[in-house]
């Protein structure tokens, strides 16, 4: 359910829960237990399970309401962390980027002074290689800080968008297979997470896989919704904990574990590399704190 429902649900039990209770309590008393049993014990019945019927409500509403506000404060500190990253977008934008452009400028312009030394040429070859390769580095990760600021317009068309720069800048034909339409069974702090474990896989891809296909899967998965993001490139062995890559698979186990999920990474030398991992549906999560957290990593 989402949370409004939630709320809703929550309130109607609030105001229904103790008249149904007191009511039925009342009938079970009159018709049966004065027909049955001395005074006396049908005093002490009302009393214990008046007692505990009380205690029992209000350890439920307490754990229900501490559930919904723990998960509205970790949403509200996960939209804020996506704002800090918007921040840090425009800054690159206005700065590291520029940059880029106008040392790209001047690179071209100093090949045309030096054309009759081969060896500065290559130089100066091997720098303009350097500098478009930072720039396409730069521009992904603007377009992967900005993507999650997207997500008002719905998970799916927020992925095609990602999906359309990455073939865009690649050249990598990327497949969707989804058996969940236009649905999104999962909460919203979710969201946030499974676009940064498909921002990160397909990193991967673009940096080290030398693919020529990826296929993004979605399908109902028992209580859950199953993903997973193959692509057939050059695959790899097992990495040292400490190499960068090994941090990436790490960075997506984390964001999947704090939405309630799970992560599982399949990869040979050749044979390409799976990534699957696995969310709740809504109202089956257990977000922890780290759940904002890592949103912002």
């Amino acid at each position: 359910m989402e949370d409004h429902l939630r709320t809703v649900w929550l309130k109607t039990l609030t105001i229904v829960g103790p008249t149904l209770f007191v009511a039925v309590g009342e009938f079970v008393r009159e018709v049966y237990l004065r027909k049955h049993l001395p005074h006396y014990m049908v005093s002490a019945i009302a009393v214990a399970t008046t007692l505990v019927a009380a205690v029992v409500f209000s350890w439920y509403m307490f754990r229900a309401l501490e559930g919904l506000e723990t998960e509205r404060r970790t949403f509200k500190e996960a939209l804020l962390s996506l704002k800090e990253r918007e921040r840090l977008a425009r800054e690159m934008h206005d700065g590291l980027s520029q940059n880029l452009s106008v040392l790209k400028l001047e690179a071209y312009k100093l090949k045309g002074l030096v054309h009759e030394q081969p060896e500065l040429l290559e130089t100066i070859d091997s720098l303009d290689k350097l500098i478009n390769q930072t720039y396409l580095e730069v521009r992904q990760t603007l377009y992967d800080l900005r993507a999650s600021q997207r997500l008002d317009e719905g998970f799916w068309p927020t992925i095609d968008r990602q999906i359309q720069e990455f073939r865009r800048q690649t050249g990598v034909e990327v497949v969707v297979q989804s058996s969940m339409a236009s649905q999104e069974p999962w909460s919203q702090l979710a969201s946030v997470h499974i676009l940064r474990i498909v921002q990160e896989a397909l990193t991967n891809v673009r940096k080290h896989a030398g693919a020529s296909t990826v296929v993004l899967t979605c399908r109902e998965a028992g209580v859950g919704v199953e993903f997973t993001i193959h692509d057939d490139g050059c695959g790899f062995a097992a990495r040292p904990t400490g190499s960068d890559d090994r941090y990436g698979l790490f960075v997506m186990q984390e964001r999947a574990e704090s939405v309630g999920g799970r992560l599982h990474v399949e990869s040979q030398p050749g044979k390409g590399t799976t990534v699957t991992w696995v969310v709740p549906r809504e109202g089956r999560r257990n977000i922890g704190a780290k759940g904002a957290a890592h949103v912002g990593g």
